[in-house]
């Protein structure tokens, strides 16, 4: 018997937020939530399941939810952004006896069961600094093809062509993305992932982000190594074995856990070999332990996703699924929302592209895909940082990620709920500095549609590839050049 009837979730359309969201609105709970004014690319997906946020945060909201219900049939999600508990809605809650969690925990209670009256889920969890929304999408992808109905939630509004970021199906298997930052920046500052106690856990790289959570990369290795405790007893843990912080965590692991491999080096359990790339397609060998086991295609561009892909083929080759039924279902993958995804044409013949990029090692290696895809055709990023923190952090190496773009434009940097920055004008003109030394063409303007006049004049044709690039609202311009 399920113990709550009803779920609110403050901030509703965060792209965690919302794909949960969907799972709870699915297994027949009654779902509201709240957020801000702005569009979000999860309006559309949350529209299509009949879930309409209430704008603005205000405690009525909770008390009308609440109703004639009993408080212990009530429970609260809060997004770290917007004040967390500290949110109105979420401090309401609180006040009168209801139960409110982070959505960190929400997605490790989800993926246990017992919220739905199931013990039957078997737990995916996909970690990583970079790749693991489109290693969970994949993974998302291909058990659905193969006709296990996995529930699934992946940090983004839609998987092409499956639909929604989140599902609650029939099948025992439960997939998730497992985030490392903090699940509440004040009340709870476990990190997200640690709330998941996966049978099946691949950890796809360890690199340094969230400066304004952790201090160093040694504090990173850390929560990772304490990820892996969360292991299920006998379970199996997949790893980038090309990744050296991961190679120390290893070290370190339970014996009962089974470890598997890959990566480009041959002394992996599975190594990508001979990959080649045809504009928006890749293919690609792998071997295992000296064996070739086939040559696998991919619809998405770029080395760094084929490596992805090879997570995906390691977990299900474990699980029993063959080789050539992997061939299949593997192609049919579209990528995601924001991760390189083709957004339209502009009128005189530009194509726009669109990418969540905000860590230099993802810049560079996007850009560099592109170049790949696109050959002689010039490349025009359009780049908006996210959070000071992390750009502030990582100025340097910003400054060096843009090697193959021709023209860089920047905007002012998408300011986080968790920066505490005094004056962002003299933080922007920081930055604004750093980047002004690219060697190459820089164009530094302050508003969206200020790009848009300026791509208009100076790269509206075909001969040019136009990819916004950043996790903040930068995606809406690509929408704005093509419509002008």
């Amino acid at each position: 018997m399920k113990k709550y009837k009803k779920i609110y979730f403050v901030g509703i359309k965060g792209v965690g937020m919302a794909p949960i969201a969907i799972i709870a609105k699915q297994a027949k709970f009654e779902v509201a939530g709240s957020d801000v004014s702005e569009e979000f690319i999860t309006d559309a997906v949350l529209k299509k399941e009949g879930i309409h946020p209430l704008i603005g945060f205000n405690s009525d909201n909770v008390k009308k939810f609440v109703a004639l219900s009993k408080n212990q049939e009530v429970l609260v999600i809060a997004t770290a952004a917007h004040g967390g508990f500290k949110n109105p809605e979420a401090s309401f809650a609180q006040s009168i006896g209801i139960k409110v969690i982070s959505h960190g925990q929400a997605v490790g209670y989800f993926m246990s069961g017992e919220l739905f009256g199931r013990k039957d889920f078997e737990r995916i969890s996909v970690a990583g600094a970079h790749g693991k929304t489109t290693i969970t999408a994949l993974l998302a992808l291909c058990f659905s093809s193969l006709g296990l109905d996995p529930s699934y939630t992946v940090g983004t509004s839609e998987i092409f062509p499956v639909g929604s970021a989140g599902h609650f199906g029939r099948g025992k298997y439960f997939i998730a993305e497992a985030d490392e930052y903090a699940a509440e920046i004040e009340k709870d500052k476990t990190p997200k992932f640690l709330y998941q106690y996966p049978k099946f856990l691949i950890i796809n790289n360890i690199d340094f982000d969230h400066p304004d959570f952790y201090n160093s990369i040694d504090e990173i290795v850390v929560a990772f190594e304490k990820l892996t405790l969360n292991v299920q007893k006998n379970g199996t843990l997949i790893v980038n074995g090309d990744d050296l912080r991961i190679k120390e965590v290893v070290k370190k692991i339970r014996k009962d856990i089974h470890v598997i491999t890959y990566g480009v080096s041959q002394k992996n359990d599975f190594c990508i070999t001979q990959y080649a790339q045809e504009e928006f397609s890749s293919h690609f060998t792998v071997f295992s332990k000296g064996i070739n086991i086939g040559r696998f295609t991919l619809s998405v561009p770029g080395f760094h996703n084929a490596k992805n892909a090879l997570s995906a083929i390691a977990l299900l080759l474990e699980i029993g699924v063959s080789v050539q039924k992997i061939q299949e279902i593997l192609p049919q993958f579209g990528g995601t929302k924001r991760r390189s995804e083709k957004v339209g044409i502009t009128k005189n013949g530009a194509l726009v592209i669109d990418d969540y990029a905000h860590h230099p090692l993802e810049i560079q290696k996007t850009l560099s895909t592109l170049r790949t895809a696109f050959g002689q055709k010039k490349i025009i990023c359009i780049f908006q940082p996210h959070t000071f923190s992390r750009t502030l952090a990582l100025l340097s190496e910003f400054s060096m990620s843009f090697a193959d773009c021709d023209s860089l434009i920047f905007l002012p940097t998408f300011a986080s709920a968790r920066d505490e920055i005094s004056d962002e004008k003299e933080y922007n003109q920081k930055i604004k500095s750093a980047f002004a030394k690219v060697e190459k063409n820089v164009k530094i303007l302050e508003k969206g549609d200020d790009v848009v006049e300026y791509i208009s004049q100076n790269f509206d044709n075909s001969s040019n590839i136009l990819i916004t690039m950043g996790a903040g609202d930068i995606y809406k311009v690509g929408y704005k050049l093509i419509n002008k």
